[in-house]
């Protein structure tokens, strides 16, 4: 079974697991693209619903939309989990599903989209524009539908690069119930932190609260490869 992507038919209930970053196309083995969440979610239309867990830190946005909408469209009730971190675009795949659920110390986090390019300056004011469109029109036009929260509260909270938890994400209207706290390990260790099997870069972020979270050297780590993996795609937008 692979770790990064997990789809189990139980009890005509479909579980899928998304642990990994997401991708447009497949990197390394535990990226997660639009079409390997297609191909599985065709495999459970038989179930009379599916339950989706989530521990991702983000990754190509139009990746992301494309999954969020692959969920929308999946005509059995859907409920996501956040087992420990929903950042970035993942926190907008979640949001897919009819009813989001978090324990009060998983995370979700939202943030502006951003890329690494090289051009002239008329490019770069292009690529500024395009960043804009995408802020407004896909990002903060799905977070009003799920929350109700003005556009400009959430403009305000892309800008600053949001983390919220469980009860934070409940009452702001991102999830809809509060679970108690399920066991997964949340360690950072020196640039980078892991939620169980998921390591995050933590230089792709510059608001993660670091201080709520108690320095420990995880037992394994992934390789610098894969640490790096976002120099690979540097013209992909990102979240």
């Amino acid at each position: 079974m692979k770790n990064w992507l997990q789809v189990i038919a139980k009890a005509n209930i479909g579980e899928v697991y998304i642990y990994g970053e997401i991708t447009d196309l497949k990197w390394f083995d535990d990226d997660v693209t639009p079409t390997d969440i297609k191909e599985e979610l065709d495999k459970l239309k038989d179930v009379d619903e599916i339950n989706v867990y989530v521990n991702s830190p983000g990754g190509n946005v139009f990746a992301g939309v494309a999954i969020y909408n692959e969920l929308k469209r999946f005509n059995k009730p859907v409920t996501s989990y956040v087992d420990g971190l929903a950042a970035s675009i993942a926190s907008l795949i979640v949001l897919a599903a009819d009813k989001v659920v978090m324990p009060f110390n998983a995370m979700l986090m939202i943030h502006n989209p951003y890329m690494i390019a090289v051009g002239d300056a008329n490019g770069f004011r292009e690529l500024a524009d395009k960043l804009d469109k995408v802020t407004d029109s896909v990002l903060i036009e799905t977070y009003q539908q799920k929350t109700g929260l003005k556009k400009e509260k959430l403009k305000d909270m892309l800008d600053a690069e949001t983390w919220l938890n469980g009860e934070e994400a409940v009452d702001l209207g991102f999830a809809d119930v509060l679970e108690e706290e399920i066991k997964i390990a949340a360690c950072y260790n020196g640039d980078n932190i892991q939620f169980k099997d998921v390591e995050v870069q933590l230089n792709r972020f510059r608001a993660f609260p670091k201080s709520k979270f108690k320095e420990h050297k995880p037992k394994n780590t992934i390789s610098s490869k894969q640490r790096h993996r976002h120099k690979i795609n540097m013209l992909s937008a990102s979240l």
